[in-house]
């Protein structure tokens, strides 16, 4: 597995049981959710989030873009976080019913079932949109 499969299953998996907690304990764990997605986004430009230096003292291996500029996984994680983030502030700022973290959801099993496939929606979509394979 690579850092960023890894980064991916570790995301999607705090996604949906912050979510879930959320729901059935309190809403202050959808917090947690909001904060997965900032820690996406953030990681996208910097390339560095707590998670990646465990995940590389672990041993897991690195991908690197192939050519100059961002690659898919930097694309995926400014996807994803931003839908995150997005539907966080949406319910928890401006008091969007609390079904709208059904996208979030979803975007949370898209992270875990990638980091096994290899492939989600994200993946594709970054790469239409210019983002480049790693190697």
């Amino acid at each position: 597995m690579t850092v960023n499969a890894a980064l991916r299953l570790m995301a999607g998996t705090v996604v949906l049981i912050s979510l879930v907690l959320g729901t059935v304990v309190s809403q202050n764990w959808f917090y947690l959710t909001g904060f997965v997605g900032l820690n996406l986004l953030q990681s996208a430009f910097t390339g560095w989030c707590p998670a990646i230096t465990i995940f590389n003292k672990l041993g897991l291996k690195q991908e690197s873009c192939n050519n100059r500029g961002m690659s898919v996984n930097q694309g995926v994680h400014i996807l994803a976080g931003s839908i995150i983030l997005g539907t966080v502030i949406a319910v928890m700022i401006f008091s969007v019913n609390i079904m709208f973290f059904i996208i979030t959801g979803i975007v949370g099993a898209n992270l875990i079932q990638s980091a096994f496939t290899g492939w989600c929606p994200g993946l594709t979509i970054a790469r239409f949109s210019g983002f480049k394979d790693t190697v």
